[in-house]
């Protein structure tokens, strides 16, 4: 359940008359056919075998805290909190679970499911992020809005959204726990274009937060200046043109613009073509 802090602050940002007041009542039980998932559930991932865990106890136990839902005008019931104990209670085997039915708008909807999944640590970052997303894209709310409601500094909303800016794969790297958000702040730090070498960089040599904070400030620098391509000197593209010219390997051997030319051959007849190459023949 949202603590005080989190209620009084859903409840300063959600007073906007065209919204259901919220009204509660008793506990009841459902079907698990007539509750359908939360649109605004943030959460996208479930760990197999943790809810795997929660079912074998659910079995043993029951459900101990109902799922919040709402009711729908098609007569159903729509999941407000407690996805993971619903999806629970089908690997159980159980036809009904225990609810509390609220009327609430859907900015709370999101909120409340939200709060919930940060509260038990069950939103992975880019989970969190997405969710912190999606209430400024459809509720118009500021980080400033968000960071009260949820109980966290401006700045770490800030920081989180700023994951969805990263490349795919970088994310991709992050749902399967491989660098952690510390490490993707590092690499937000980078050009766009060196962020995902960066971030295998990281895998490759399995490098600390603080590590790469380290090779991040001198990365930059060495992959630029390895991403020019290198001098050719004038003389190796002599040997190059002459070689190409006479279709055999040839060297120049140059001092102070005095020298030789050496050109190789493997038989006499070769030699041959080479003279009469050379003589215009």
């Amino acid at each position: 359940m949202i603590n005080d802090r989190l209620g009084k602050g859903l409840g300063a940002l959600i007073r906007d008359s065209e919204e259901a007041p919220v009204s509660r009542s008793g506990i009841s039980t459902l079907p698990l056919d007539k509750i359908y998932p939360n649109r605004y559930q943030p959460r996208k991932i479930f760990d197999p075998d943790k809810l795997n865990e929660l079912a074998a106890s659910i079995r043993e136990n029951g459900i101990i805290q109902p799922l919040i839902v709402s009711k729908t005008d098609e007569s159903d019931y729509e999941l407000i909190a407690g996805e993971r104990r619903l999806e629970a209670a089908k690997l159980a085997g159980l036809t009904e679970v225990p609810v509390v039915i609220r009327s609430v708008s859907d900015k709370e909807k999101l909120q409340l499911a939200i709060t919930e999944n940060i509260q038990r640590e069950d939103l992975n970052p880019l989970e969190e992020a997405l969710a912190y997303k999606a209430l400024i894209d459809e509720f118009s709310m500021t980080h400033a809005q968000i960071a009260q409601i949820m109980g966290k500094d401006r700045a770490t909303i800030t920081n989180s959204i700023r994951l969805l800016k990263l490349p795919i794969p970088i994310q991709n790297m992050i749902n399967q726990e491989l660098i952690s958000p510390g490490h993707a702040r590092v690499i937000l730090g980078l050009e766009d274009k060196l962020q995902l070498p960066f971030a295998e960089f990281i895998l490759k040599y399995r490098l600390s937060v603080r590590q790469a904070e380290e090779k991040a400030k001198h990365y930059e620098l060495s992959s630029k200046s390895s991403s020019k391509p290198p001098l050719v000197s004038p003389m190796k593209e002599y040997e190059e043109r002459l070689g190409s010219l006479l279709n055999t390997k040839a060297s120049i051997k140059d001092k102070g613009g005095k020298g030789k030319i050496v050109l190789e051959y493997k038989d006499s007849t070769e030699l041959i073509r080479l003279l009469d190459k050379l003589c215009g023949e």
